[in-house]
């Protein structure tokens, strides 16, 4: 059987990632233009961490037959 809470942990990591990123993001922002690429690339990993974020909480909705899990 699935332990449903260790996915759970899993997606709340990755909100706590996600915040750390927008932090950098935000940093490198108000410094401006040296660090612009790095920013946008901050930014796409934010994006991505988000995506797979959202992937757990479907495959957990779906293991668990729970599809408001995922649901946005």
């Amino acid at each position: 059987m699935m332990n449903c809470y260790l996915p759970l942990e899993i997606t709340a990591e990755y909100g706590k990632i996600g915040g750390n990123l927008n932090q950098i993001a935000r940093c490198l922002n108000e410094y401006g233009v040296p660090y612009n690429a790095l920013s946008k690339e901050v930014r796409a990993a934010l994006s991505e961490l988000a995506a797979l974020k959202f992937e757990v909480l479907q495959k957990v909705g779906e293991a668990i037959g729970n599809i408001q899990t995922y649901q946005l």
